[in-house]
This record gives C-alpha cells, structure tokens and sequence, in this order.
C-alpha cells in the first residue's frame, strides 16, 4: 500500500552501509518507523527528508508483513533552518522529538501530537517564547494520559504551573518568563517521562551541559 503522509523526523540511525531508518510523526498513522534506502550515498535527493527536525509529505510503501515502512519519495513543507542556526534552539528542538519519540508507541495515530510537535517547532523557530520545550512536555503528558497538572508544586509557583498547562503553545510569548521556575518545572516534567519510559532522556543531559554555569575563575595579582 502506497500512502502520502504529512509528518516531522523525530530521530534517525544508520542502517547498514547507506541506509537510514527514521521516526517520522505522521498526522494519519501516528509513530512510524521508515527507512531511507541509499540515502547515506552521496548526492542523494532524499537525504535532506531524513534529518531530524524536517516537516515534509513523505510517499511510505507500507506492508502487513513489516512494522518499517519504506520511503519511496517526498517533498521538504519546512526544515526550520533558523532553529539549525543556533545551539540552544537545537537542543530545545530536538527534545521535543525526543519526547514524543520516548512517550508513542507505533501506528497509534493522534492528530493532536502531530499538531503539537508541529506548533513546538514552529514556535522554538520563531523564538516566540523559552517556556515553549516545558509546556510541550506538559502537553504531552496530558495527551498520553500521565498529566503532572496536580503534582505538588510550591505556592508561588501555581498559578504560572497552572498558566502553562492552559496554555496554547503559539500563545506563550504572553506568559512572564521566569528561569528558576523553568528549572523546577523542567525538572518535575522529565522526572515524570523517564519514569514512564523507564530510561534516562539524552536530551536532558544535553541541556544541562548547554545551561551550566561556569565555574567562578580566581584571578591572582
């Protein structure tokens, strides 16, 4: 069966010696494992839809007898090239996917995750707002049915908690940015996902890495 399918990259491996296999979020079929024959060869036209972070109309050849569908061609909708521009927007992009990859079984299509994760990117291109990766765990989380919207939380962090949980995320450039509170925030939401997946999230220790403080220098005279 041959399907024309809009959807985001949320992760790519190698495959053998010029074959990629993604994990492309599609708006009918849900989580999809896809592979890319030859792709890794040079000056092959269908390298650029396999990089994560690429929104595009893939064509999938799709069978009863394999879980892995095959991309048979395809068109870029956005690859959202100013979030490729700058460190911190990477990060913040890339942990998105990696959540919604970590939270998504395959073939269990939801229009609302797709939406979601194309809202996320949409917004982190445009800077619109650094609350943007912790409501879209949020989000997620009430989409998968673990919501953390009554988790305890100190009591001058509720109402913005609460903000952010209501809170389309196009709409967050209205909300007061508050950096200790992402920190907790953050932190109480990946808590929640790795308990559920049971491992540990490569993104979150990206994170720490790009927003550590530096170590105070002592000049001597």
């Amino acid at each position: 069966m041959i399907a024309n399918e809009a959807g985001v990259v949320l992760s790519r491996r190698s495959l053998g010696e010029a074959d990629r296999l993604c994990v492309v979020y599609t708006e009918n079929l849900g989580k999809v494992a896809a592979r890319f024959i030859g792709v890794n060869k040079p000056r092959r036209k269908m390298k650029a839809l396999s990089e994560p972070m690429v929104w595009a109309e893939y064509r999938l050849y799709t069978s009863a007898r394999s879980e892995v569908a095959k991309v048979i061609g395809g068109a870029i909708i956005s690859s959202f090239p100013d979030i490729r521009d700058d460190l911190s927007s990477i990060v913040a992009g890339l942990s998105c996917c990696e959540r919604l990859d970590a939270l998504t079984p395959l073939r269990a299509p939801s229009a609302e995750k797709y939406r979601l994760i194309c809202s996320a990117l949409a917004a982190i291109e445009a800077k619109l707002s650094p609350w943007v990766p912790v409501a879209f765990s949020m989000h997620l989380l009430e989409l998968v049915g673990h919501s953390v919207r009554e988790r305890e939380v100190a009591s001058e962090d509720r109402p913005l908690w609460a903000r952010l949980h209501e809170t389309d995320l196009d709409a967050l450039a209205a909300v007061p940015w508050r950096l200790d509170a992402a920190e907790r925030f953050v932190r109480y939401a990946d808590d929640e996902i790795e308990s559920i997946v049971g491992r540990a999230l490569k993104s979150r220790d990206y994170a720490k890495r790009l927003n550590a403080r530096p170590e105070p220098v002592e000049v001597h005279a």
